[in-house]
């Protein structure tokens, strides 16, 4: 009888823990934008590039991911009237670190009407895919 009640329990356990976590899929869509203009010379590669998510990600009627968390981004080329910023991931709302699917902006200053270089305006908007799935920890903010 005390075996019964201990595999229950542990099954019981285990199903309790199973609904604490929530699955962002691979290819789950997160929308971003920058917060500031970035200038070819004028920001420099390997700086953080400023983007935060643009809108709630969420799964189901879940947020997954924050509307206004950061993006971990960088520029990796700002000369020769050239610019591109390399987006790497963003944080879930539990923390985890979800990875983006090779994701960057790119403008030259053919591309910018003033011909002063290539530039990337405050409030430019892009939307990157995870990269695989990640499993996350449901928290009291997702509802």
């Amino acid at each position: 009888m005390k075996s019964i009640f201990t595999f229950i329990f542990a099954v019981s356990a285990l199903f309790s823990f199973a609904q604490d976590e929530i699955t962002i899929t691979e290819k789950t869509q997160v929308p971003m934008e920058s917060t500031q203009d970035l200038k070819e010379g004028k920001n420099k590669m390997g700086e953080a590039a400023p983007f935060i998510v643009s809108a709630d990600v969420k799964v189901g009627d879940v947020v997954v991911i924050s509307k206004g968390s950061p993006v971990h981004a960088t520029i990796t080329a700002s000369k020769n009237r050239e610019l591109r910023v390399d987006i790497y991931d963003v944080k879930a709302v539990d923390g985890t670190v979800v990875k983006l699917n090779d994701c960057y902006l790119y403008m030259t200053a053919a591309q910018n009407l003033n011909g002063r270089g290539a530039l990337i305006l405050k409030g430019t908007r892009k939307s990157c895919f995870t990269s695989a799935d990640v499993k996350i920890k449901k928290t009291n903010k997702q509802f």
